[in-house]
Formats: structure tokens, sequence, C-alpha cells
């Protein structure tokens, strides 16, 4: 059962409230998942996302074609390219649809994932959403979302990476150099494995206790 929403309000000027940003969960891009259709072997992929802390395995999924989900809603064969798979360790399974769209130039295309929420298409979905004890505490998700209906937020939304000094002396500074700005999270992507001997052998065995 999903904890039950933190108030949002402005504290001290300052948003209060349950917040994840999107940068600190495990991002399935859109770019591995065309690597693994465009693969003419046809073999399932592994997808593993570390912490960037100490190197463990915090997620891990195997991504292979699914057919058995096609259905007369989908898209035109020109635009869709089938569903795929989506395997958690646990056994855990969910499917995603993928469609490729065409870019504005050059007359190329790009693969897209639908998420299972909206049903829109995006670049990347997430599989984590907030939830747990504490405001920034995230849950493992049985769907893989995109990021407004995971619930999640991005670093620099509402000014968050803006760091606004107290005092006569802080001020002062700001007035001459503008306030401090960190810098912007990348996405938490993953390595991409052809093979499980292949995360074996680059060091991922286990994940959570288990294989």
């Amino acid at each position: 059962m999903r904890a039950p929403p933190y108030p949002r309000y402005r504290r001290g000027g300052r948003f209060f409230g349950r917040r994840v940003n999107c940068e600190q969960v495990p991002l399935l891009p859109a770019w591995a998942v065309s690597r693994f259709l465009d693969d003419p072997r046809n073999i399932p992929y592994l997808l593993v996302w570390t912490s960037r802390s100490d190197g463990e395995v915090q997620e891990a999924v195997r991504i292979c074609r699914e057919a058995a989900h096609a259905s007369s809603d989908d898209p035109p064969p020109s635009q869709w390219t089938g569903w795929i798979e989506i395997k958690r360790p646990d056994g855990d399974c969910t499917y995603i649809r993928t469609t490729r769209r065409p870019l504005p130039r050059n007359g190329g295309q790009a693969l897209f994932l639908v998420c299972q929420g909206c049903q829109k298409a995006h670049r990347a979905l997430y599989g984590w959403r907030p939830g747990g004890r504490y405001t920034t505490s995230v849950e493992r998700s049985p769907h893989w979302e995109c990021r407004a209906c995971a619930g999640l937020r991005y670093a620099s939304e509402g000014g968050a990476l803006v760091h606004r000094g107290r005092g006569a002396i802080a001020r002062l500074f700001e007035m001459y150099d503008g306030p401090l700005r960190s810098d912007r999270p990348v996405p938490w992507y993953p390595y991409v494995f052809t093979s499980p001997n292949d995360a074996a052998a680059a060091g991922f065995r286990k994940m959570n206790g288990g294989c």
C-alpha cells in the first residue's frame, strides 16, 4: 500500500512535500531498446542499473520481443515496431509497445516507448515511483511509465538547483555574481548487455542478495 501524499506547500519560501527527481530513478531509454530491436540475432538483452555511490546493482531487467500483445488498436505496421517484454529477476513482467516516428529533418526515424499510463510515446520510461517513509523515498513500480505518470520531477524544477544565501554578505555576492547553482544531474542510464555471461564477466553477479 502506498504511503499517503505529503502536503504540498511552501515552507520558508521553499517547496515542502514528497519530491523524487527523475534523475534519481532508473531510466529505460528508447535508444537501448532500439539497439535491441535492430540486432539481427533476435536475442534478449540484459539492462543493469548500478548505484552511483557504491556500484551495487539496484535494478536489472531482461528485454525480449513479445508478439502475443498485438491487437487491432496498435498503430499501422509502418509506425510501430511491436511489443517488448520487460522482466525483472523476481519474475515480474510488464509489456511495452514501441513505435517509430519520423524526425523533422533528413527523413530519419526515432524509436519511442509508449507509456502504459497515458498511452503516449516517449523517449524514456521509468520503473520506480515516489513512495515509502520519507519525502524522497522511492519504490519499484509494477509498470514502466513516463515521468508525469510516475509522479517524478526534474531536478531543476522549481529552482531546486539554485542555492540562495542568507544574510547581507550573501546577498551582496549574489548581486555581483548571481545565485549559486548546482549542475543538473545526468539521467540514471543502464549498462546494456547481450547476455548474462557478459554481465557476469563485467562483475554484475547479484542483485539485492539474489542471482
